[in-house]
């Protein structure tokens, strides 16, 4: 059995990580629990009720937060309903949402551009179902591995409180890593950490903020926690949701009375549905996941845009399925009383009628098509960040004083050396090796909440060479530059996530009878993977009987060990 880490050096490592990442891919998997993803297929069978599915993309602004998940959905809908009739509506003329490579042309050959994700990890449980889609759309020779010993993977910097410092990558930088300005006073934190108090009965969430100072101390999460939130979620520790961000550490202090207690046991803590996931889709992809062994993280040679495009393509074949681009859909409608078809209107055109909608919109977005009556204020709660990305592109190789994935800000970071509101630089160029020089510097975020204009093109370029010059000393003229303005990109999980997603789902219980579904980065979780494997974990729960809303795992999560 192949195993994309060690699960006991995962244990210790989880607590110094900054992504809440799920456990090991095709770790813990036992004989009872395997099957064959194939052998699910034949099982997964549509049940009479359900006649035709309407899968709601990409629908209202340039690029919205459906993307990827609609198309991951009408995708599993091909392959597990392959009887049933799919209608995915997209707004855009295009598919994939934030996947958006652009490609230019200059005197140094074709430069990829990457508007939103440019790697994928692959050791989660929600990576191996993204290796699984991988494996069936045939694209595992355009794959572009990037080996855990290589500098992208192992050399990751904090800019703080004005230069650049190395995080540790292993014990013996880890010994020296005391003397670095962000390390200061951390160690002090992790060694008092046993001896913390368990948190109180009643307190059924908090902040990031105040959950990783209350267990460690302020500086490790205003320095560290905070800016690994910056990368993720470009959000604000002190408002984003420690139970629904890192469950797993929420539910390790419930436990063991603590992080480092829980770490150094035998036991990894994991919900039900990841054993599942991970044993459902083991034995197909152990030839994949052995070829990705060392794998850090990866990509595709054309750009990250290759997976939409190859479901596009996939889903053009697939009898079952019709994509209606240019979508301008006015209103959902449903005759309660008569438990009739779900009905969506196009405007002035007639209603089109579907027995089920699986909704991957937006949440707030979704709130707005539905009844007055049948609205619910949990989904309009959902708030999301827009963040400005400026790539830029430099003739001259080796622009960079070190080698890495790149540096987060955190907000501890002084005004004075963060005007522009940066949340990190990555280093394109040392992930995928170009000509010259390539950086990518993102901006925003949860800064600009309440920012109702924002930099033209012009502005932005300047802006990030700014950030360049003052924390790079970068000066040169970039040849090639483009900017995206990613418009409510990345939802975010503030404080009571979890309580109102389950309100959610009986609001959607109750309205729909189970005939609208929801997926997509407003509920759980804002990755590419995490948006892969909550389209399958809908589509499977639906035609299997086992969900109704999608929502289902926020009324409690069962957790093993």
């Amino acid at each position: 059995m192949h195993q994309m880490v060690n699960p006991q050096r995962h244990r210790l490592l989880m607590l110094s990580s900054l992504s809440p990442a799920s456990s090991v891919c095709l770790s813990r998997t036992t004989h009872s629990h395997r099957r064959t993803s194939q052998r699910y297929l034949h099982r997964a069978t549509p049940t009479s009720t359900i006649e035709s599915v309407a899968v709601l993309g990409s629908l209202y602004t340039s690029c919205t937060c459906g993307g990827i998940t609609g198309l991951s959905t009408a995708w599993y809908l091909s392959k597990l309903a392959p009887s049933v009739p799919v209608k995915l509506y997209e707004k855009l003329d295009r598919l994939g949402g934030w996947l958006n490579t652009k490609r230019v042309e200059s005197e140094d050959g074709t430069i990829q551009f990457e508007q939103g994700p440019r790697t994928i990890r692959p050791w989660t449980v929600s990576g191996l179902a993204t290796i699984d889609m991988i494996r069936q759309l045939d694209l595992e020779k355009d794959l572009v591995l990037i080996s855990k010993n290589t500098p992208a993977a192992k050399n990751r910097f904090i800019y703080f409180p004005d230069r650049l410092n190395q995080l540790p990558s292993g014990l013996l930088s880890l010994l020296l890593s005391p003397n670095l300005p962000v390390m200061k006073g951390i160690f002090t934190g992790i060694l008092a950490e046993p001896f913390r108090k368990r948190r109180p009965a009643d307190l059924t969430d908090e902040s990031v903020g105040s959950f990783i100072s209350r267990r460690f101390n302020k500086t490790l999460a205003n320095n560290l926690m905070s800016a690994g939130l910056h990368g993720i979620y470009a959000g604000d520790i002190d408002q984003l949701s420690a139970k629904s961000l890192f469950p797993r550490f929420w539910m390790a202090e419930a436990h063991h009375g603590s992080l480092m207690k829980s770490a150094l046991s035998n036991k990894v803590i994991e919900t039900e549905d990841d054993q599942t996931t991970r044993a459902e889709l083991h034995d197909d992809n152990v030839g994949i996941c052995a070829r990705m062994q060392g794998t850090s993280v990866y990509s595709f040679r054309n750009g990250i845009e290759t997976l939409s495009l190859a479901l596009a393509r996939d889903l053009e074949k697939s009898p079952n399925v019709t994509i209606k681009l240019g979508a301008k859909l006015s209103s959902i409608d449903y005759a309660k009383p008569q438990g009739l078809p779900i009905n969506i209107a196009e405007g002035s055109n007639k209603p089109v009628s579907c027995s089920h909608v699986i909704s991957t919109l937006f949440a707030p977005s979704l709130n707005s098509l539905l009844p007055t009556s049948l609205q619910s204020p949990s989904l309009a709660s959902v708030q999301a960040v827009t963040v400005l990305v400026v790539n830029l592109y430099y003739r001259t190789p080796n622009l960079l004083p070190v080698q890495g994935f790149g540096y987060l800000v955190p907000k501890s970071v002084p005004g004075s050396e963060n005007p522009e509101k940066a949340l990190g630089v990555i280093f394109d160029s040392d992930t995928t090796p170009s000509p010259g020089t390539k950086v990518t510097v993102m901006m925003g975020g949860h800064y600009w909440q309440d920012r109702t204009s924002y930099p033209d093109k012009h502005e932005a370029v300047e802006m990030a060479r700014t950030v360049l010059q003052r924390h790079l000393r970068i000066t040169e003229t970039p040849a090639l530059t483009n900017v995206a303005l990613q418009k409510d990109c990345i939802p975010q999980y503030t404080v009571g996530h979890d309580e109102r997603m389950e309100r959610a789902h009986e609001d959607l219980l109750t309205g729909f009878d189970g005939r609208l579904s929801v997926a997509g980065n407003s509920y759980s979780g804002v990755g590419l993977n995490d948006c892969v494997r909550n389209a399958r974990d809908v589509v499977k729960g639906l035609l299997g009987g086992r969900s109704l809303t999608g929502l289902e795992g926020f009324k409690g999560k069962r957790w093993v060990s």
